[in-house]
C-alpha cells in the first residue's frame, strides 16, 4: 500500500525478478490490471524498446489486443501490413509465447471456467508470478472469483502474487490474507511518504454538479487558463454536462478545447481522444495547454493525466480517491481543490445508494481539509461497517463458496466446454455493438480491412443490449456475428441510447 505515483509499479517488478530461486528464472509474469486503457499503458511501459523494462518480451491479451496491437503498428507499416502483423502478434500471446503477459485477470478465469485450451493456460502458471494492479476495482462477486483463483493457484500450482493498491479496508485485506496463506506479508509506505505526497484539498459543495448555476462556475473557471475535470457517474449525465458546457463557452468566445470521453466511443474515436487528452493534460506532455475534460469513471485509472481542478459527482470513496489521481499529480502546486457535489447521492443506478451516502458523511467530517492519504484506510474503515459490510461480506462469500465448489474443486484436464464461452463472455465482458448508421460504413472497411471495421464496435453494458433488443432496437445478424443497435452515433457524442 503506498500513494499513487510513488512506485509501486517499479516495486512490484523488482520483487517479482526477486522471485528467481538461484540460478532459474522467473517462468513467468503476469501483470494484471482492471481496465483495457490501463492495460495498453502498461504494455507500451514494460516494452518499449528505448526504455522499455522487458522490450520485446510483453504480449498483451484482452478482448481488444489485436486492435491496439493494429493501433501502434500503424505508425511504421502500411493498413495492409500492420494488420497481418497485429493478428500475429495476437496469435503469439494467445499462445503463451512472451515471458511477460499484460492481461485482466478475467483472463486468467478462463483456465477455471475450462475455456478451449484452459489446460495450455493453467499449466503456464506453475510456478509464475503474479501483480494485481487497482485490486480495489472490483466489485465484491468478481473478486471473490480472482481471490479463489489466486488461492487455487498458490495452493496447487506454487504460484506467488503481490498485490498492489493506494489504500484497502480492512475487510478486503482479510481476504487477501485468506487468499495469500498465512505466510503473507503487508508492506505499507512510511508516514512521511504519505505526508510528501498531500495534493488535495477537499471542498463539498451544495446541489447537483448539472445545475445550470453551478455549470456557469465551471464555465468561467476555464478561463483562468485552468485545465478543468468535470467527472459524471453517467454516460447520460456525462453527455448533458458536455452539451451545456459547450454552449456556455460558445457564448463566452472561448478559445478552451472541450473534450467528451466515456465508454460509449468507438475504438477509433476513443484512442483519438485518449490521445488527445495525454497531449494536452499528460504528466511528461510538451504539449501540454488548458482544457475542458468532462469524462465518466473511464478516467479514474486509464490515463496518466495532471489537470488542475476537478468537479465531481458524488460516489463511493475509492472511486473519488482515483478521480483525485488525476489532479495534481506532478505536485506542482502545495494542494488542488478537489470539488465534490451532495447530490444526487442515490448513486444513480451506477453505485450502491447506501455506499455512497455513507462516503458522503466521512467526506463531511473532513471537508475543507487536506486529504492525508495515510488516512484513508481508516476512512473507508468508518464506511465499511454494520450493514455494508455485511452485504459486501455476504455477497464475496456467497460467490466464492459457489465458484470454489462448483467449479474449481472439479477442474480437471481435457474437460472442455464451448458452450461456457458465451456464459463466460457476458459475465465478465461487455459486449460490442455497431451503431446502424455506421453500417454502410463498416460494410465497406470490411471488404478491404476487417480491422479497421471492427475501430467502429462500441462496447455496451450485457444487460444494455438486451434491454435494447426487448425494445425493438438491437438485434444480432448470426451470419457476421454482429450485434446492431438503433441508436445515434457521432465522433463528438458518442453513442447516445436516448436517439434514435
Amino acid at each position: 500500500m503506498a500513494p499513487t505515483g510513488s512506485g509501486k509499479t517499479e516495486a512490484s517488478l523488482l520483487w517479482a525478478v526477486a522471485q528467481a530461486e538461484g540460478k532459474d528464472p522467473v517462468p513467468r509474469l503476469y501483470y494484471t490490471l482492471p481496465y483495457q486503457a490501463s492495460m495498453n499503458a502498461m504494455y507500451d511501459r514494460l516494452n518499449n524498446n528505448s526504455n522499455g523494462v522487458f522490450p520485446g518480451q510483453v504480449g498483451l491479451e484482452h478482448s481488444r489486443s489485436t486492435l491496439a496491437y493494429y493501433r501502434r503498428l500503424l505508425e511504421d507499416k502500411s493498413p495492409e501490413k500492420a494488420a497481418r502483423s497485429a493478428k500475429w502478434l495476437n496469435n503469439l500471446a494467445r499462445l503463451n509465447y512472451y515471458p511477460v503477459r499484460v492481461l485482466s485477470p478475467y483472463q486468467i478465469l478462463k483456465g477455471p471456467y475450462c475455456l478451449k485450451g484452459y489446460e495450455s493456460l493453467l499449466s503456464d502458471c506453475f510456478n509464475a508470478v503474479f501483480i494485481l494492479d487497482e485490486v480495489h476495482a472490483y466489485e465484491a462477486k468478481r473478486l471473490a472469483l480472482i481471490l479463489a483463483t489466486v488461492k487455487y493457484l498458490r495452493e496447487n500450482f506454487g504460484a506467488r502474487f503481490l498485490v498492489m493498491s493506494a489504500t484497502l479496508p480492512n475487510l478486503l485485506r482479510y481476504r487477501l490474507a485468506e487468499a495469500l496463506g498465512e505466510k503473507y506479508s503487508q508492506l505499507h509506505a512510511s508516514p512521511d511518504l504519505y505526508t510528501r505526497f498531500q495534493r488535495h484539498k477537499l471542498m463539498l459543495k451544495d446541489g447537483d454538479l448539472l445545475n445550470p448555476k453551478i455549470l456557469n462556475e465551471i464555465a468561467e473557471s476555464t478561463q483562468k487558463g485552468q485545465s478543468v475535470l468535470v467527472c459524471c457517474n453517467t454516460v447520460r449525465r456525462a453527455q448533458d454536462a458536455y452539451t451545456e458546457l459547450h454552449n456556455i463557452l460558445k457564448g463566452l468566445d472561448s478559445e478552451v478545447e472541450i473534450v467528451l470521453l466515456h465508454g460509449r466511443f468507438n475504438g477509433k474515436d476513443r484512442l483519438d481522444k485518449e490521445t488527445k487528452v495525454r497531449e494536452a493534460t499528460g504528466s511528461n506532455s510538451s504539449q501540454r495547454k488548458a482544457i475542458l475534460l468532462i469524462a465518466t469513471q473511464v478516467v479514474e485509472v486509464s490515463l496518466d493525466i495532471d489537470l488542475d481542478v476537478i468537479y465531481t459527482d458524488p460516489a463511493p470513496l475509492e472511486a473519488l480517491l482515483q478521480r483525485f489521481g488525476r489532479v495534481n499529480r506532478r505536485r506542482l502546486k502545495t494542494f488542488a481543490p478537489v470539488y465534490v457535489f451532495r447530490e444526487p447521492a442515490d448513486g444513480q443506478r451506477i453505485y450502491d445508494k447506501t455506499l455512497v451516502q455513507a462516503s458522503l458523511k466521512v467526506l463531511e467530517t473532513n471537508n475543507g481539509m487536506l486529504i492525508d492519504e495515510a488516512k484513508i484506510s481508516d476512512w473507508l474503515d468508518e464506511i465499511y461497517q454494520g450493514e455494508i459490510a455485511e452485504n459486501w461480506n455476504k455477497g464475496y462469500q456467497d460467490a466464492y463458496d459457489e465458484f470454489w465448489e462448483g467449479v474449481l474443486l472439479n477442474l480437471r484436464a481435457f474437460n472442455s466446454d464451448e458452450g461456457l464461452e458465451e456464459e463466460f463472455y457476458r459475465a465478465f465482458d461487455s459486449v460490442e455493438v455497431l451503431p446502424s448508421c455506421l453500417l454502410d460504413e463498416y460494410n465497406k472497411a470490411l471488404e478491404d480491412n476487417p480491422l479497421e471495421a471492427s475501430q467502429m464496435l462500441v462496447s455496451i453494458r450485457w444487460g444494455q443490449f438486451m434491454q435494447l433488443k426487448n425494445n425493438g432496437r438491437a438485434h444480432e445478424e448470426d451470419d457476421r456475428k454482429i450485434k446492431l443497435v438503433d441508436a445515434d452515433y457521432n465522433s463528438e457524442f458518442g453513442l447516445d441510447l436516448r436517439r434514435n
